[in-house]
């Protein structure tokens, strides 16, 4: 049996739902069965689409509208899409009450962080200190573009061990972690990279896009592999 991961959908371009096939193919790879979920009106019900998946993968993005979080919009933020983010905020904190497997991704991380009542900088500059560049610029996105340190006695560190070089692809970050959110991982300019809830079976979030690495990093096929396997194990346990 292969679980069922629903993947959101990043958004609507040009009335067409859409997300890259990275993420899908990373998923059929490591043994999951994807489908997508759109991003339907704020106010839908979700309830056959939760029951329906075994985990639930949440990609990368745009940017989220700030007074979601209680900020007005500040220098460096981009585009934003309000009906999306209302939409996906809900969602995700319908998943958390479920605790069903769940890896974010980029935005997604940002997403289960603001689901658990966290909140994030809207542009990097904003951020204390003096972070580099997270916004790479090299030609392939599996190029890796700086060093993530891992906290020993996390979920993440069994999977990747003390370190790892990632892509990375944001210009926003994690500010104060949500109820239950540890930050489990880190830049050396301070910067949030991952995160985990706290009692969780599988509730992972990365800040780089693992699915972009896949073919070229055995540690990012393991994430995967690891999540997908936690999705299995817990659907055919009895409930």
């Amino acid at each position: 049996m292969n679980p069922v991961i629903g993947i959101l959908t990043c958004g609507m371009k040009d009335k067409q739902h859409f997300v890259p096939d990275s993420y899908v193919t990373a998923i059929r790879l490591s043994g999951g069965l994807p489908i997508l979920i759109p991003a339907f009106p704020p106010n839908w019900d979700v309830t056959g689409i939760l029951s329906l998946c075994d985990g639930f993968l949440l990609p990368g993005g745009g940017d989220f509208t700030p007074l979601l979080f209680d900020e007005n919009p500040l220098p460096g933020i981009g585009e934003t899409n309000l009906e999306l983010d209302v939409f996906q905020i809900h969602f995700a904190e319908e998943i958390l009450k479920l605790r069903k497997p769940l890896l974010g991704i980029c935005r997604g991380m940002q997403l289960i962080n603001l689901a658990a009542g966290g909140t994030i900088y809207q542009d990097l500059s904003l951020q204390p200190g003096t972070p580099f560049l997270h916004t790479q610029t090299s030609q392939n996105r599996s190029d890796v573009s700086h060093q993530v340190f891992i906290e020993k006695e996390s979920l993440l560190h069994t999977i990747t061990g003390d370190s790892l070089y990632t892509n990375s692809f944001h210009h926003q970050s994690i500010h104060l972690t949500g109820e239950n959110v540890i930050a489990c991982a880190h830049t050396s300019d301070g910067t949030v990279e991952a995160i985990e809830l706290i009692g969780h079976p599988f509730a992972v979030g990365v800040q780089w896009h693992p699915e972009a690495m896949f073919f070229h990093s055995s540690a990012m096929r393991k994430l995967f592999s690891c999540f997908v396997r936690k999705a299995l194990q817990l659907a055919r346990s009895p409930q």
